[in-house]
């Protein structure tokens, strides 16, 4: 590891850590190089401006998730259990970086239009297009019906997972809840959402 890449690793680090306790707006550069150690002409160095340094820190936090929903794209195999594969790392990806999915949370409510603007074009962007290719891999190979807009899919797919993140503390404690282990509810909703809860062929 370069003495540059250690540099952009602290600021990162540092930032993730501020962005995601006090929020986008409460955060200045000068409380970034106090907490990195580094100052911050350096940090305008390798960062642009506050908004460069906050998608970094986002972009930095998903690429998990986007490695694995391009090796899965371009992988060969049942695309069904490819997005089941895809929607588990998801969830765990959520609470994994709990703080920084909060903080995107947060921003997508308070945050205003242009805010969500550089989250859509800067930050899941990509993540969507991969993920909207694998859905129409799936598609093409008439796993999953061709009638429904593949976006769409992929939309609700993330809305299922980020909806079982925050709700769960409510979930868990609904009397005579089923809702006992986070990672078995969230695959019943999968299955939920992939094969409906309509009779086949129930008149509606």
């Amino acid at each position: 590891m370069t003495l540059a890449t250690s540099s952009i690793n602290d600021i990162l680090a540092a930032a993730e850590a501020l962005f995601s306790e006090h929020g986008y707006a409460a955060v200045s550069m000068a409380q970034v190089a106090q907490a990195s150690g580094i100052s911050k002409s350096n940090i305008y160095h390798h960062f642009s401006s506050k908004d460069d340094l906050y998608t970094s820190v986002l972009r930095h936090a998903c690429q998990d998730t986007l490695k694995q929903v391009q090796q899965l794209s371009a992988s060969q195999g049942d695309s069904i259990e490819q997005l089941r594969h895809f929607s588990i790392h998801h969830f765990q990806h959520l609470h994994q970086k709990s703080r920084i999915t909060k903080l995107i949370l947060r921003e997508l409510l308070d945050g205003g239009h242009e805010h969500s603007r550089l989250l859509a074009q800067q930050v899941f962007h990509e993540i969507s297009l991969q993920l909207k290719s694998l859905i129409q891999k799936g598609q093409e190979q008439h796993y999953i019906r061709n009638d429904m807009d593949a976006h769409h899919i992929a939309a609700s797919m993330v809305a299922l997972n980020i909806f079982l993140f925050q709700s769960w503390p409510i979930l868990e404690h609904l009397p005579n809840s089923t809702f006992t282990e986070n990672t078995n509810s969230q695959s019943m909703l999968f299955d939920i959402l992939l094969n409906g809860f309509a009779r086949p062929n129930t008149p509606h």
